[in-house]
């Protein structure tokens, strides 16, 4: 006969036990279980995985838990296209406290001046993206992030226009005041900016390709001055200029970058009039350098003999 005390200990094996499976993350599948995208966010709770089929979804989704979505086909063959109304979103985040939203191998599309990805909420949650597709339109965002990190790696971006001729104010990723983002090993093409801090806490951008852009990596601070941006062995070319600082910037990094065949200049920094231009708020930060490759050291701006430049910019 087993003693009270084995009693005891066996019905709280099984309380815990009983707890764990009640609390164990689930797989919601689409369009199996459920027959869209939002009907599984519906029933969706923290730590749950929503698994897409291959295939189109016309729908504007909110997620509020620590979730992760993911395509389950290769590549990106889930497509999230946003709905009808040209103004919402494709997807919105509201980021629980935090919490991690994790979205991986899709591909999301949004009409109009729509985002593909919003997000928002608690400053403490983090967003990751990896193995995604973004397509954005002339007036539209991949990834806009107003508060919270954002962690994207291994992605690739492509704007409205090829040809450079329609490009609005289309941008990659958004930084918005207080937000931080860390970009890896992505690849962004035809953009108005391809990456754009408009005063984000911090920003880290590394080992990407950005092409066939006006701006490649664009550092914008005019209402803040705590941004500190690293900005290390990104190959850059074929813009009209490859990275753009201006504003009240604390701290930027630029180490071991290639920027070639730009047009407008390679590095422009805003101390004033450049090339007859007025790039915005002065740059009031720390600029150092290091490895970094410029085959167009005359369009640096300022140029180099002026003694803004640090050491580490040569052809």
């Amino acid at each position: 006969m087993a003693s009270r005390r084995g009693r005891s200990a066996l019905m709280v094996l099984m309380l815990f036990l009983g707890t764990a499976a009640a609390c164990a993350a689930r797989t919601l599948d689409v369009p199996g279980e459920y027959a869209s995208i939002a009907a599984a966010l519906v029933a969706a709770v923290a730590g749950d995985e929503v698994v897409i089929a291959p295939g189109s979804y016309s729908e504007s989704l909110v997620v509020t838990a620590a979730i992760t979505i993911r395509g389950s086909g290769p590549d990106c063959t889930a497509v999230l296209l946003g709905s009808a109304n040209a103004e919402v979103s494709a997807v919105t985040v509201v980021l629980p406290a935090a919490g991690d939203v994790r979205f991986e191998t899709l591909s999301l599309a949004a009409p109009g001046s729509a985002d593909c990805i919003e997000v928002d909420g608690s400053p403490d949650g983090v967003v990751t993206v990896t193995n995604c597709a973004f397509h954005v339109g002339p007036e539209s965002v991949g990834i806009a992030v107003q508060s919270g990190s954002l962690v994207v790696d291994s992605s690739v971006f492509r704007g409205p226009d090829a040809a450079l001729q329609a490009l609005g104010s289309s941008c990659g990723v958004l930084v918005g005041l207080g937000a931080s983002a860390a970009i890896r090993n992505c690849d962004f093409a035809y953009f108005a900016d391809a990456i754009q801090t408009l005063g984000g806490a911090n920003l880290a951008v590394e080992a990407c390709n950005i092409r066939y852009s006006t701006v490649g990596i664009a550092i914008r601070n005019q209402f803040s001055d705590s941004t500190t941006a690293q900005l290390g062995v990104n190959q850059i070319y074929g813009c009209s200029v490859g990275i753009a600082i201006a504003g009240a910037t604390t701290f930027v990094m630029v180490e071991g970058n290639t920027i070639s065949d730009c047009s407008r200049a390679p590095f422009r920094v805003s101390v004033g009039a450049c090339f007859g231009a007025d790039l915005g708020a002065p740059f009031s930060g720390t600029l150092f350098g290091a490895g970094n490759v410029v085959p167009q050291l005359e369009l640096l701006c300022p140029d180099e003999d002026s003694g803004f430049w640090p050491a580490g910019f040569f052809e």
